[in-house]
């Protein structure tokens, strides 16, 4: 079983490779350099386990001829370690984060939350959909923002603006395999991995910044960057792995 850790290494490389995520909508502008790389899972090999779900759990979720994914989305690694789903955040000093003004929306479809993991400027709205046939909740445990427990209708909305930082686990009590995380910062650079573990963040001024990472299941790390003048920056490698077991 992993346990949450704070094991970070930094690497360079020539260039990152393969498809990436964009940033949040909220991200710095585009004045600045791109700072780009790939976090990678550091581990023993990871055994696929699906999650518990049972058809009476299902029924209503999808229609006729379609079931309910039941991958666990709270490790997902690919063939070359690459690390779904960690949040990169680079620390620049008196970078000033914008609040997007439209919402950032997380839908429950299929009974699964989509995304899985969502970035979340301090202070912006999340717009939480139930786009299936069949009801749903919310529930939220926070510990630096209100938690709740809101009732979803199928069809139904509801937005909550979440203040401060804060890592927050929000469940379905109707689905229990459902899970999502919502994590607020306010660091205007920031990125999640995409499904290869590679990120890009546009606008990093030049300088030498700490770069955070966290990961829902192996927890958080620290590396650093540094951005030229002339804009040259290498790429990232930034490795996060299980805990060690105390002997």
């Amino acid at each position: 079983m992993l346990v949450p850790c704070a094991l970070l290494g930094v690497a360079a490389f020539a260039a990152s490779t393969g498809a990436r995520q964009e940033p949040a909508p909220s991200a710095a502008p585009a004045a600045g350099h791109k700072v780009s790389g790939n976090v990678l899972y550091d581990g023993p090999k990871l055994e696929a386990k699906p999650l518990s779900v049972t058809a009476e759990q299902a029924k209503g979720c999808c229609a006729d001829g379609s079931s309910v994914d039941s991958a666990d989305p709270a490790l997902v690694v690919d063939d070359k370690n690459g690390l779904k789903n960690a949040v990169v955040e680079i620390d620049v000093k008196d970078a000033k984060l914008v609040v997007p003004k439209e919402p950032i929306v997380v839908d429950q479809k299929k009974c699964v939350f989509d995304p899985h993991v969502v970035v979340v400027p301090a202070g912006a709205t999340v717009r939480f959909l139930n786009s299936d046939g069949v009801a749903h909740n919310v529930r939220a445990q926070s510990l630096k923002n209100d938690s709740f427990n809101k009732t979803m209708a199928p069809g139904g909305k509801d937005e909550v603006v979440f203040a401060n930082t804060d890592k927050i686990k929000i469940n379905c009590d109707y689905h229990p395999w459902m899970s999502n995380w919502v994590y607020v910062t306010d660091k205007p650079f920031h990125a999640l991995t995409a499904a290869d573990g590679t990120f890009a963040v546009d606008g990093v001024p030049p300088g030498t910044w700490k770069v955070k990472v966290w990961h829902e299941t192996l927890g958080r790390g620290e590396g650093e960057v540094v951005v030229g003048a002339d804009g040259k920056v290498a790429a990232l490698e930034l490795k996060l792995a299980p805990k060690k077991k105390k002997s």
